[in-house]
């Protein structure tokens, strides 16, 4: 008998080795005809939304077949286009030596926007978009080479300057499927057609309403600059320093609906707080979750980490992340793991936990456990 889905899952790794021109919009949904007041968002506001996410960003985690691993997850800088200019088409600037086609998908998430972006909600609140473009990255050939090498150049001027000796070139991912949750009701896919015909805007309702308050914030409330990180000859804690202060990260799958292909999803994590950071990301994963059901049929994960990823090391002054590099250059940290994640379902599995945090988490639901 199979036993029933329950809500959320709480996993750990076990570790193996100038703005775009556009409106929030106030009709980004309709009313719901069993609650006029909880809205339902259209399927143009979702594909305007998902436009959106690929101009806005620059950067996203690319997961495919690894060489010495099932799985690869990297960070890759991308674009559709010059700011303003959205063409809806992906282009990377790959160094030399690659295959002229292979299977990939690109994640992104709104939270690398900006602090402020998800308007203070958690990564996983699926009302901070998270977007996961899915399709062939190809070669770019005749023409596409001047075109994605402009859009490239525009967004990332770095890339001109970049190694001549290190080949770069032009490649597209050539999209057969879009899967977005950027409102409540979960996530679910975009056709094709509709998102080349839709213009870029984060077309999302607004619910429930934010609280405004006029009170000033406590000085502890305050953003704070994360340290800088150990020196890069310090490698392995290098590693531990991203881990521990990121809040989000890739998870690369095998994917289930996909039919095997590589797939990735953003998720929150943590390995602790303090001096009870473990090294061991822990994630809280809704059942119906596309990688929970990944995970049922195969454990084994890639799971990435970008510098670029941590806001709190935003240059107030300049805006700009990783010393004002790009997010692709090798001194902006980027850190892959690979793994196995299984369900944790004891409250001995968090050692050096307290408690009454774990019960806070996990009260009321199933708790499970990934492993190194």
């Amino acid at each position: 008998m199979a036993m029933p889905l329950r809500p959320f899952l709480l996993l750990v790794l076990f570790i193996g080795a100038a703005a775009i021109p556009v409106q929030n919009s106030q009709d980004g949904g309709e009313k719901s005809s069993q609650d006029s007041k909880f809205p339902v968002q259209t399927e143009w506001a979702k594909a305007e939304t998902a436009r959106w996410m690929v101009h806005m960003n620059t950067w996203g985690f690319l997961t495919q077949q690894g060489k010495a691993t099932p799985l690869h997850v990297g960070t890759h800088s991308f674009a559709d286009g010059a700011m303003g200019k959205s063409s809806g088409r992906i282009w990377f600037y790959l160094m030399g030596g690659l295959p002229e086609s292979w299977d990939a998908s690109l994640t992104m998430s709104q939270a690398a926007l900006g602090n402020f972006s998800c308007d203070n909600t958690d990564p996983e609140d699926p009302r901070c978009a998270k977007l996961t473009v899915t399709g062939t990255i190809k070669k770019a050939v005749g023409s596409d080479v001047n075109i994605g090498k402009a859009a490239l150049f525009a967004r990332h001027p770095q890339m001109a300057h970049w190694p001549e000796n290190h080949h770069f070139t032009v490649y597209e991912l050539k999209i057969s499927h879009i899967w977005m949750i950027d409102f409540y009701g979960g996530g679910g896919d975009i056709s094709r057609w509709r998102y080349f015909l839709a213009k870029p805007n984060h077309n999302v309702p607004h619910f429930p309403p934010h609280k405004k308050t006029s009170e000033p914030e406590a000085e502890d409330s305050k953003a704070k600059i994360i340290a800088a990180p150990p020196p890069h000859d310090q490698v392995a804690a290098r590693a531990r320093w991203l881990v521990y202060h990121s809040v989000w990260a890739t998870v690369g799958t095998i994917s289930v609906h996909l039919n095997g292909k590589p797939w990735g999803n953003v998720r929150s994590v943590a390995d602790g707080l303090g001096k009870n950071s473990t090294g061991l990301p822990y994630f809280y994963l809704p059942t119906p979750d596309p990688t929970t059901l990944d995970l049922r049929a195969n454990n084994h994960i890639a799971l990435a980490f970008s510098e670029a990823a941590l806001v709190d090391r935003i240059d107030p002054k300049t805006g700009s992340n990783c010393g004002g590099m790009d997010a692709e250059d090798p001194t902006c940290a980027r850190l892959t793991l690979y793994g196995s994640l299984r369900e944790v379902n004891t409250y001995s599995a968090y050692p050096k936990t307290p408690n009454c945090e774990v019960r806070d988490i996990i009260s009321g639901r199933e708790v499970a456990d990934f492993q190194l």
